[in-house]
C-alpha cells in the first residue's frame, strides 16, 4: 500500500528533504489500522527525546556519556539538555568502536557508551559484546535512528537500551521509541510539534493542486521543526501511532533493497564503493560515498534536479571523522518514494 503521492526528483522537493531531515508527504487515504505497542518498547516525540529519557532515566547511576566522533548533533544537544558531561572516542576504518578506541579514552567499567548504526547496515552485537567482555558494568546505548528495520527484526543482547525514530524512514511526522529491559520514564505530556508535521505532510501530497504552493506546507514544516526541541518530555502523537500501524514495513523495505540493489550496480560501473557495504538483508536509509571531490559533483547533481544529503554538519562540534565525512561524505537517496528510474538519475549525474 503506498505510503504517499511519489513525486519526481525535483531541486525544491529534494532541497526540502535535505533542510527538515527527509520530510514524507502524507497520503490520508492509507487505511488506519489498530496500533498495538510493542513488548518493552517505550515511545517519545523523537529520536532526540528518546536518547534524552534514556539519560534521564540513568542521572543517579551515571553522568558522562561516550559518543562516537561521526554524529549529528541533536544527540550531543540532548545529552547537554539532560545534565550529562560527554567525550568522544575515534571509530575504526569500518565506522565502529572499539575497546582500544575506549580505553584511549580513559574509559572505565560502569561508563555509558553509545553506538551508531551508520544508515541501518550495520550488525553492533559483536562490538557491544566486546566492550562488556572488557567492562562488564558498561552501559551501552544502540542508536537506531538510522537503522528501524534493526530495531525492529533484530535482537542485540549486549545492549542495554536501543533506540529509533520513525519519521527518519515513514510517512509519520514524529515518534521515538525505546526498546529497553530496564524501566523507563513515561512520557504523558502532549506531542506540540506533530501537527504541523502532518499538515504539512498531507497538503504536500496535494502540491501544485488545489491552490497549494511549496511555500505553504514548507512553512509548517519549518515550524514543526523549531518545537522539536521543546517537545523532550513529550509522547508520541496518535497521529503518527496510527499512520504507523497503517503502513506496509515489508513494501518499504522491499522498495529500499531493490533501489539499493541497482544503486550498487551503476556505483560498481563508476568504481565507486560505498562507504559501509550493503548487505543484502539490510534496509538502508541512504546509500552513502565518500568522494574526493564531493562539493563539485553534488553541485552539478543539484544543477541537474538531483539533490542528496550530507551527514553531518559539525556545528562546531570537535570530531575527526565527522570533519572528514563533511567534507566527503554523500548520501545517496533510496527510499520506497523512488523508482529504478530515479535510480538511474542519480547514476547518470554521478559520472
Amino acid at each position: 500500500m503506498p505510503l504517499g503521492v511519489r513525486l519526481p526528483l525535483s531541486p525544491l522537493y529534494l532541497c526540502v528533504l535535505y533542510m527538515l531531515g527527509g520530510e514524507f508527504e502524507i497520503d490520508l487515504s492509507i487505511q488506519r489500522d489498530t496500533f498495538k505497542p510493542a513488548p518493552d518498547t517505550y515511545y517519545y516525540a523523537s529520536g532526540r527525546a528518546a536518547l534524552y529519557q534514556i539519560l534521564k532515566s540513568l542521572k543517579d547511576k551515571v553522568t558522562k556519556i561516550w559518543f562516537p566522533d561521526w554524529l549529528c548533533h541533536t544527540m550531543v544537544e540532548a545529552a547537554q539538555k539532560a545534565g550529562f558531561e560527554y567525550d568522544f572516542y575515534e571509530l575504526s576504518d569500518k565506522f565502529m568502536a572499539t575497546v582500544e578506541a575506549l580505553d584511549a579514552k580513559d574509559f572505565k567499567d560502569g561508563c555509558l557508551v553509545l553506538l551508531i548504526n551508520y544508515f541501518g547496515l550495520q550488525d553492533l552485537t559483536a562490538t557491544a559484546k566486546a566492550i562488556k567482555e572488557a567492562y562488564a558494568n558498561a552501559i551501552i546505548i544502540e542508536d537506531d535512528v538510522q537503522a528501524y528495520y534493526c530495531f525492529a527484526e533484530e535482537t542485540n543482547p549486549y545492549a542495554d537500551y536501543r533506540f529509533t525514530s520513525l519519521r527518519k524512514t515513514f510517512s509519520s511526522p514524529d515518534g521515538g521509541l525505546v526498546y529497553t529491559k530496564h524501566l523507563m520514564p513515561l512520557a504523558t505530556q502532549p506531542n506540540t510539534f506533530a501537527k504541523y508535521k502532518i499538515e504539512a505532510g498531507v497538503m504536500k501530497s496535494h502540491r501544485g493542486k488545489e491552490g497549494i504552493k511549496d511555500e505553504d506546507y514548507l512553512a509548517l514544516f519549518e515550524k514543526g521543526s523549531e518545537l522539536i526541541d521543546e517537545n523532550y518530555d513529550n509522547v508520541m502523537s496518535l497521529d503518527s501511532q496510527r499512520l504507523f500501524a497503517g503502513t506496509d514495513l515489508q513494501r518499504v523495505k522491499q522498495k529500499r533493497q531493490e533501489n539499493a540493489a541497482f544503486l550498487l550496480e551503476g556505483l560498481k560501473s563508476l568504481s565507486v564503493a560505498p562507504l559501509i557495504e550493503v548487505p543484502k538483508d539490510k534496509v538502508p536509509l541512504f546509500v552513502s560515498i565518500w568522494l574526493e571531490d564531493r562539493n563539485t559533483i553534488r553541485k552539478k547533481m543539484f544543477q541537474n534536479e538531483v539533490f542528496c544529503p550530507v551527514h553531518w554538519p559539525l556545528e562546531g562540534l570537535p570530531l575527526k571523522k565527522g570533519a572528514e565525512m563533511e567534507q566527503h561524505e554523500l548520501s545517496l537517496i533510496v527510499d520506497q518514494r523512488y523508482t529504478i528510474e530515479d535510480m538511474e538519475l542519480i547514476i547518470k549525474h554521478l559520472k
